[in-house]
């Protein structure tokens, strides 16, 4: 078979829960529909000068670093695991899968490849952790996951390409959301974003130019909101922390907020996704007036804590867990 260019319908990128750091398990799972990958590697290469000539005599490779950004349209919640760090199974039909805050997150393996013709590209890559994952929902649109990874290595084969693995479950769209407030139901909401970081850092030793270790440092989580404005006290009040303006002395008060992604349905038809965080604090607030514009508020701001992310389906034991 000769060798081919061509697109990305001929590859594929799927993933699994490693249970050692590292160590590659088969990737059984999908991100969601509609999945792109861009991995980027680098040598950290440097040139060697030395007296007596302008140009480089030799170079070293350093640190060996991979990175991999992960996009797709969100239809299960499995990756959560990945963000977070724990996860419980309970219900009986529809089942729930429970993620909440761990000091350390697991490690996956993401499994890509492309077909070439007589040799391929079968790429693992291995110890991935997620630093960052930005959800994003707006008017009009299926709502969008982007992950941004670090990897400690990976292998590369020419031959044995996997294929896709399908994924069962329907995507979510704006018009299955739903973002709470302070216990209230904010109206007319035009986009939302929600960015969780783990802030990872990378440690390597003296003997190999190979990661060691993923380090989880601090943890954030960021909102930022674009609503069309139609009352006061429903985010304007709760930046300012009264009803007649800003607080002289003292911080707003914390609230509450949940973002809900359902599908509407009972029993075991139920398909949905609810995040719930604790202590949520607006930072900023912008409110252009234009004669010819609709009033859209902008927010964002962040909260100290994940309380849960609740992810229902029809599956007993959510298949992202090893």
């Amino acid at each position: 078979m000769a060798q081919n260019v061509t697109s990305g319908y001929g590859s594929y990128v799927n993933y699994g829960y490693e249970a050692t750091y590292g160590t590659a398990v088969a990737g059984s799972r999908t991100f969601g529909h509609g999945v792109k990958i861009t991995h980027d590697r680098k040598n950290t290469m440097e040139k060697i000068y030395g007296l007596g000539a302008r140009n480089a005599a030799t170079t070293v490779a350093k640190k060996y670093e991979g990175t991999a950004d992960v996009e797709f349209i969100m239809s299960n919640g499995s990756f959560f695991r990945a963000m977070l760090g724990a996860e419980a199974d309970a219900g009986g039909g529809p089942y729930t899968h429970t993620f909440t805050e761990a000091n350390t997150i697991p490690s996956i393996s993401i499994l890509t490849g492309t077909e070439l013709g007589t040799t391929d590209e079968v790429t693992a890559l291995l110890g991935v952790k997620v630093n960052s994952a930005s959800i994003t929902a707006a008017v009009n649109e299926a709502v969008k996951v982007r992950l941004s990874c670090f990897y400690k290595t990976e292998t590369l084969a020419t031959s044995g390409i996997g294929s896709q693995v399908a994924e069962t479950e329907v995507p979510f769209t704006f018009a299955q959301g739903s973002l709470s407030v302070g216990g209230t139901t904010i109206g007319f909401v035009q986009s939302v974003e929600l960015t969780m970081n783990n802030n990872l850092e990378g440690v390597w030793g003296l003997g190999s130019r190979i990661k060691a270790a993923e380090v989880e440092k601090t943890r954030e989580y960021n909102l930022s909101m674009t609503v069309s404005f139609s009352d006061v006290s429903l985010l304007l009040q709760t930046f300012f922390g009264a009803a007649g303006g800003p607080l002289a002395t003292s911080t707003p008060a914390s609230v509450a907020c949940v973002l809900t992604f359902t599908n509407g349905a009972a029993s075991t038809a139920l398909r949905s996704v609810v995040m719930t965080f604790a202590n949520l604090y607006l930072d900023t607030e912008k409110l252009p007036k234009d004669v010819s514009e609709v009033l859209k508020e902008d927010v964002s701001g962040w909260a100290l804590s994940c309380t849960n992310v609740v992810y229902t389906n029809n599956t007993q034991v959510d298949i992202g867990s090893p």
